[in-house]
């Protein structure tokens, strides 16, 4: 190639990389020029459009990343401006005015580390910049050095004596120092910086609240109210002042006036329905709500209440229509989502409920109402230590969460954690002197720890407050019983009947001193007096027959048992210690193959009567004839689908003999279902759960049956075992000797001493 050839390509190259890096400075600054036009016009999208064009060509553009970050700005896309503010300080532009915009997203980002390195560093160039000192002041505020923060307002002021805000800051925090002389003096000198201007004047009067300077609070709102007597949240502010001081009327006045002000105004007709909430009012109440309803009949907070208040006043029904006509504007509405898991833990739907709260806590993390009321559906499920587990988390997202500590308490002392009972309901009591509830469970600990004088002294403590409430004197004559003081302890029982004389547990508990004091005709006499008293109640009557029954057989006297018994059956078959009772009796006496006769008769005469298949079902159980005893179980249950003590049965006979373990456990969950506080079914449950090696679940299960019947050799022993298994041994070890001690010769004695030695 000639080198005319070569120099005309050279050239030509050269002019080509010329004009062509020329038209793209050109094209940038074109860029840049339309975007700020746009940005003057106030069209901020189209100024956007042509500034991110002008950073296509050229990413280190300033000026496009300055402009681009005030465009952000004001539409409103703070991440966007930040974006910016950090690219322009990384390319090293040595502006303060950057440092003042990234201080300040910083601050409001609650970076508050990264705010003050920016603040700073604009205050090392001009210390007097008083934007600068108001967010360093906020920062130190947020930092707690309230000291500094002071000292901060205070050089603002010194600066610019007519910064008003500078004074409602500094009054605000020596308010919180209690120097409230000094905050008044402040607030004042920013009224007379702005003598128009609400905000001081509220402010003031907010102080005089808190430092409960009644009269000039009262006198300051009324002032306000003077001046501007339009204003219908000044007359609200007034009311609800009146409302936390216990001026009822006063209050009512006040929320008056501002309907009388604005009647078509939602604020006072809401304030007055949460006035009469609260004092009781429900009709008064309602019919403010439905005026508030007519002026927005589509505004959520003001259906949302109603739905509360339907809910609260038991009103299911209406409650649950508000509820969905609110899910069908809005089906993301935590507060009414919250409601409508609340409504279904009441309407026993528990699983949905449980759903609900998963879904609510995954959105609200720190949500300890939904933590609750999850804990409320686990325990109606029956699943005391997943209910555990949510109110734990309850209290410790909001340790003053009492309802939470309460039911935390009752579920450790059912668990026979007597120590956390103990402590939880210490915690309410420290908070509430008077919750009785919280004493009954301190009480109960106490019992439970066999620390009697402690525990006497809290159900005294009860009774001195409540001296009508049977629930301390019955509770103080377990205390009486448990250290052989018999004589307190029924003279506490028979208060106890005399305040409520249908109390079946402490009725039981007299019965029941009567016997160990071999007073058996003084318990009859007893039980036939309760009979007349409780003659309504079937269930009542059936568990007195079951009493008088225990008595006869006491006493040997076997005929009047059966009779007893049969009677407790004619009133409640699915009763469940008379079947035991009554196998028990005819194999006393053996005549166990005369019973099982008269029963095949009735059966023949009534085939669809379930109780002589129990009493069969029952009796071939104690002979150990199990495949017959299983055939009446499940007859039983073919006649009567949901007879608990039938399920209950064939549950742990089934376990017992390790056949058809998931059919077991769907019978003793059924049972438990049924009758959810029966020791028997407890155990059975927890026997299932045992053999299918599920021993937490087993002791959950033994331990809420033993706190209901802790004199059962056989259930103690069930809990060694689960113990056993989970190796806690030393705790099995405990149970073990307890159901020996309790009875030698039980069924299982041999294993429990077999283990006993191996320990």
């Amino acid at each position: 190639m000639s080198c005319k050839r070569i120099f005309f390509f050279l050239g030509l190259s050269l002019w080509i990389a010329f004009t062509g890096c020329t038209s793209d400075e050109e094209k940038k600054m074109e860029f840049l020029e339309t975007g700020k036009a746009y940005f003057e016009k106030g069209e901020y999208k189209n100024a956007e459009i042509e500034l991110r064009n002008a950073l296509q060509i050229d990413p280190r553009f300033v000026e496009a990343h300055r402009y681009l970050a005030e465009t952000y700005m004001k539409l409103g896309d703070a991440k966007g401006a930040f974006q910016e503010y950090v690219r322009l300080e990384q390319l090293e532009v040595d502006d303060p005015e950057i440092q003042r915009k990234l201080a300040t997203i910083y601050f409001l980002g609650k970076r508050y580390d990264e705010a003050r390195q920016r603040i700073e560093s604009v205050l090392a160039r001009n210390p007097d910049d008083i934007d600068m000192l108001f967010l360093l002041a906020g920062v130190l505020e947020q930092e707690k050095d309230y000291d500094q923060a002071v000292e901060t307002y205070e050089k603002i002021i010194s600066l610019d004596e007519n910064q008003a805000r500078a004074y409602l800051a500094l009054s605000r925090l020596l308010a919180f120092q209690e120097k409230y002389g000094k905050a008044e003096e402040r607030l004042k000198q920013a009224i007379a910086i702005e003598p128009e201007s609400l905000r001081p004047q509220l402010a003031l009067f907010h102080l005089y609240a808190a430092s409960a300077a009644h009269d000039q609070a009262e006198q300051q709102i009324r002032k306000l109210i003077e001046t501007t007597p339009d204003d219908i949240n000044l007359y609200i502010l007034r009311g609800s002042y009146y409302m936390e001081n216990d001026q009822i009327p006063e209050a009512e006045e006040a929320y008056q006036e501002a309907a009388a002000v604005d009647p078509e105004n939602v604020k006072p007709y809401m304030a007055l329905a949460a006035l009469y909430d609260t004092t009781g009012n429900a009709e008064k109440s309602l019919e403010m709500y439905q005026k508030a309803l007519e002026l927005q009949p589509d505004e959520i907070g003001i259906l949302h209440p109603i739905a509360r208040y339907h809910f609260n006043a038991k009103a299911f029904d209406e409650a649950e229509t508000y509820i969905n006509r609110i899910l069908e504007k809005n089906d993301k509405y935590f507060p009414t989502r919250m409601l409508k898991g609340e409504l279904m833990v009441i309407q026993r739907n528990f699983d949905d409920a449980i759903a609900l709260f998963d879904q609510l806590i995954s959105e609200e993390p720190g949500a300890e109402r939904a933590h609750y009321f999850k804990g409320v559906a686990y325990l109606g499920k029956g699943e005391a230590h997943l209910a555990r587990m949510d109110l734990v988390r309850a209290v410790e997202l909001n340790p003053d969460y009492l309802k939470a500590r309460l039911l935390l308490a009752e579920i450790y002392l059912r668990e026979q954690d007597y120590l956390h009972a103990q402590e939880e309901s210490q915690a309410v009591l420290a908070a509430t002197p008077d919750n009785d509830q919280a004493r009954l469970i301190l009480g109960n600990s106490y019992l439970y720890q066999e620390r009697p004088a402690a525990a006497e002294a809290e159900f005294k403590k009860l009774i001195a407050r409540k001296p009508d409430n049977p629930v301390g004197y019955y509770r103080l004559g377990l205390v009486y019983r448990m250290q052989g003081q018999n004589e307190p302890a029924m003279e506490n029982f028979n208060i106890a009947l005399d305040k409520n004389p249908r109390l079946m547990d402490v009725f039981v508990s007299k019965v029941s001193l009567l016997a160990a004091n071999r007073q058996f005709e003084k318990a009859l006499q007893a039980c036939d007096r309760q009979l007349e008293l409780v003659a309504e109640s079937d269930a009542s009557s059936a568990l007195i027959h079951s009493l008088k029954g225990g008595l006869y057989m006491n006493q040997r006297k076997l005929e009047q048992a059966e009779a007893s018994f049969q009677k407790a059956l004619e009133l409640n078959p699915g009763f469940m210690r008379p079947y035991y009772a009554l196998a028990q009796i005819n194999l006393m006496e053996n005549k166990a193959d005369k019973a099982v006769e008269q029963y095949q008769t009735l059966l023949e005469k009534d085939p669809k009567k379930v109780a002589p298949h129990m009493l069969l079902g029952t009796i071939y159980d104690m002979q150990k004839k199990h495949d017959l005893s299983e055939q009446h179980y499940r007859k039983a249950l073919e006649i009567e689908p949901e007879f608990a003590p039938a399920a209950n049965n064939l549950a742990y006979l089934l376990a017992d003999q390790e056949r058809n373990l998931n059919e077991a456990l769907d019978l003793a969950q059924k049972a438990k279902r049924l009758l959810p506080g029966d020791a028997n079914v407890m155990d059975t449950l927890g026997w299932v759960y045992f053999k299918k090696g599920l021993y937490p679940s087993a002791i959950r299960e033994f331990t809420d049956s033993v706190s209901k019947n802790p004199d059962n050799p056989t259930i103690r022993y069930h809990l060694g075992l689960a113990y056993y298994q989970n190796d806690e041994k030393e705790v099995a070890k405990e149970h073990l000797e307890a159901a020996l001690r309790l009875n030698e010769t039980f069924d299982g004695a041999d294993r429990a001493r077999q283990l006993l030695a191996e320990m």
